[in-house]
């Protein structure tokens, strides 16, 4: 069994990071193959929205470092976005990544693999908490319309400061 995370936190050590690389541990201490990709490390291009893939059996157009990351989910039992929420909402990165998956729409494999949220945020209050799981519910219905099969969605608050989840449980 292989997991794959999708770290989109463009910063080094990040709390999203830090919790996704928690995650794996745990899938890891359970017998699983894990394996993690920065995307802010990755030659990686916005989608072109031309339908190649549409076109090509689901084969992106761009050649870029996202072709190692499809290979990944294609041979993965689980996928876990991990996120940091700017401005109420995921990652720019997440975004990028997400409109990338377009081409995943042609594949029929997806239907048995699990998906997972973790989510940093550095805001408590309840309003935007509220908005916030808004968005995530958003983004995990797109995973789910693509092929995927919610597992989780968790999101970490309070987490204002770098590393400052590595005091929590």
């Amino acid at each position: 069994m292989k997991i794959v995370g999708i770290n989109t936190s463009p910063r080094k050590g990040s709390n999203s990071r830090i919790a996704l690389v928690k995650a794996l541990e745990t899938a890891k201490s359970k017998g699983a193959d894990t394996v993690i990709y920065d995307l802010n490390d990755m030659n990686i291009r916005t989608c072109q929205a031309d339908n190649y893939c549409v076109d090509n059996n689901g084969k992106c157009i761009l050649d870029d470092d996202l072709q190692d990351v499809y290979k990944s989910i294609d041979e993965a039992y689980g996928v876990i976005l991990a996120t940091p929420i700017y401005m109420g909402n995921i990652s720019s990165l997440a975004k990028i990544f997400i409109d990338r998956l377009h081409c995943l729409l042609r594949v029929d494999n997806l239907r048995d693999k699990k998906f997972s949220i973790i989510a940093s945020q550095a805001a408590i209050e309840p309003p935007m908490y509220e908005y916030i799981k808004n968005n995530l519910d958003i983004t995990s219905d797109i995973f789910q319309g693509i092929g995927f099969e919610l597992e989780d969605v968790v999101l970490l608050i309070g987490n204002e400061n770098e590393e400052a989840i590595l005091n929590k449980k």
